[in-house]
């Protein structure tokens, strides 16, 4: 397994998968059937990379012609269940026909949209017209968006719609010299109905309603009295026999649906496959929009064991660093073989350099562009990511019991080319018997093929000329005094603290005991002046041992 879903978690993944937008169902399909790029594949994920570079490109020149791509995209239905109707020899009902025509019409709009591409789009990517199906949606020849069982289908329906529509212009007439006989005996208007309605207290009018022969009670309120024409022996049999018409019009629309789905069975292999290509583009098109909402580049993939990253950012803690209006730090860093360890005081946002690095690499085996400057890397095997949280009441584990576990699973594929990520080692434990397991650990994966990266509080797990060790800059001030009291002023401190916080990583080549910025952040948070001054003394007493 490439991920597991608490590494996944832990480094923000679904907030890249959240934020790739595609707009089809079958876009939806492949999206959610993405997986890893593995070691074998590098030369299919190169292949990948490559057409998301095309594609950006694409949509940077021709913004429009994508907005018009994505504005189709939004129309395109889940035919699913209705082509399994049909590959089943169902007839589909007038419906599931509206929205095969619609989908066939959207093949043409979008294969017009994609002629003005200047690319040469690959076939498994490229959605085409079905001209046959075109023309049977649209047998008068004008390409509407609606859909109706058109007289041309049949000659049968044909006629026997004329005869329905005679019939009914037969009975509109009779009706009409009916209404025009009762209101020139009457002296009174009825409406297009044929329908009268008065007032009970007119019981003179009343009387001659009910008394003419052409006239019947209908309905009446607390107020009024309804009456309408009766129908005549011809109007019943023209009802009569328009209720017959109907029954055959509906036989014969049925046997129309049922040609049509026939028709539409022999060119089920052509929809299926225009589904994929759609289900494809949509997905390429929205890896493309994603690079460019995110400022990404496209990382290039080689042989050797490395992960390097130039001005790599976390896109989500840049995100919500952006809405308070603060600028996320992008890191630097080289990796290969081996361990390197990452230190810095607290709130120095070493965690986040893991998360980034471990997200940054999975992005890019996904086959995603990634946010950084530049990014090589040679594909892993897994990624792995202890965030030192793995309380497990269930097994009645603590902390670092917890933190054991899943470091013992993941160093088990260590002599593979992966990642490993350890935030804060052994922090669940006492800090004499944490640094030796560290150290032993440290030891242990130090000359495997498994890059690791581990981020520490303990002095000296570096100090190895077979550890990479970078440190982050951490607190960025001149004038201590002036800095303190600026932050006792404000009562902002987390906030102050971070703007002079310097988040960049910067690689240690001597060996040098871990950065002490620790005590200089609790001056600034504003703690006691005495209890500091002795913990620098403890400090340097316990230097000299």
């Amino acid at each position: 397994m490439f991920i597991s879903d608490d590494t996944a978690r832990n480094i923000d993944l679904d907030f890249v998968f959240n934020h790739l937008t595609v707009y089809t169902p079958y876009g939806e399909i492949y999206k959610k059937a993405m997986r890893p790029y593995m070691p074998k594949e590098k030369n299919e994920l190169i292949e990948e990379l490559k057409r998301i570079e095309k594609v950006v490109n694409l949509i940077q020149r021709q913004r429009y012609d994508f907005i018009e791509m994505r504005n189709y995209f939004k129309h395109i239905k889940d035919l699913r269940l209705t082509l399994k109707r049909i590959d089943e020899g169902n007839v589909l009902s007038t419906t599931e026909l509206f929205e095969i025509k619609m989908f066939i019409g959207l093949l043409k709009k979008l294969d017009i949209n994609l002629q003005k591409l200047k690319w040469d789009i690959p076939k498994d990517i490229r959605p085409l017209p079905i001209t046959y199906l075109e023309k049977l949606f649209n047998p008068e020849g004008a390409e509407v968006n609606t859909f109706y069982i058109y007289d041309e289908y049949s000659e049968k329906l044909a006629a026997v719609r004329k005869e329905i529509r005679d019939i009914e212009n037969n009975i509109i007439k009779e009706r009409k010299k009916l209404k025009e006989k009762v209101e020139k005996d009457l002296k009174v208007k009825l409406r297009p109905s044929g329908e009268i309605t008065i007032n009970k207290d007119n019981i003179e009018l009343n009387n001659r309603l009910r008394e003419h022969q052409l006239l019947m009670y209908s309905v009446e309120t607390y107020m009024n009295i309804t009456f309408k024409i009766k129908n005549t022996l011809d109007i019943d049999n023209y009802n009569q026999k328009l209720q017959e018409l109907k029954l055959i019009e509906e036989d014969e629309e049925f046997n129309v649906r049922k040609k049509l789905s026939e028709e539409i069975q022999k060119y089920l292999g052509e929809i299926e496959k225009n589904i994929e290509s759609i289900g494809r583009l949509d997905l390429l098109v929205a890896k493309g929009y994603h690079a460019i909402g995110f400022k990404e580049t496209k990382p290039e993939i080689v042989d050797e064991n490395i992960i390097y990253i130039l001005n790599g950012r976390n896109i989500k803690v840049q995100q919500n660093l952006k809405r308070v209006d603060r600028e996320f730090t992008p890191i630097t860093l080289s990796l290969s073989k081996g361990v390197t360890c990452i230190t810095g005081a607290n709130m120095g946002g070493k965690t986040i350099s893991l998360k980034t690095i471990g997200l940054l690499l999975t992005m890019a085996q996904y086959g995603l562009f990634v946010p950084a400057e530049k990014m090589k890397l040679s594909l892993k095997d897994y990624v792995f990511f202890s965030m030192g949280d793995l309380q497990s009441s269930d097994k009645g584990l603590s902390t670092f019991g917890g933190e054991i576990l899943k470091i013992k699973e993941a160093i088990k594929d260590s002599d593979k080319e992966g990642l490993i990520l350890i935030d804060e080692l052994a922090r669940g434990t006492n800090p004499k018997e944490g640094y030796a397991i560290s150290k032993a650990i440290i030891n242990y994966l130090k000359n495997k093929e498994t890059i690791t990266v581990i981020t520490t509080h303990f002095d000296g797990l570096a100090d190895d000329s077979q550890v990479k060790h970078y440190q982050v800059r951490g607190l960025s001030v001149e004038d201590w005094d002036k800095i303190s009291e600026k932050i006792q002023e404000e009562k902002q401190e987390v906030s102050l603290l971070h703007y002079y916080m310097d988040y960049r990583l910067i690689e240690i080549k001597d060996i040098k005991e871990v950065p002490k910025d620790a005590i200089n952040i609790s001056r600034l948070m504003g703690l006691d002046e005495e209890i500091l001054k002795d913990a620098e003394k403890i400090l340097e007493k316990s230097s000299k041992f």
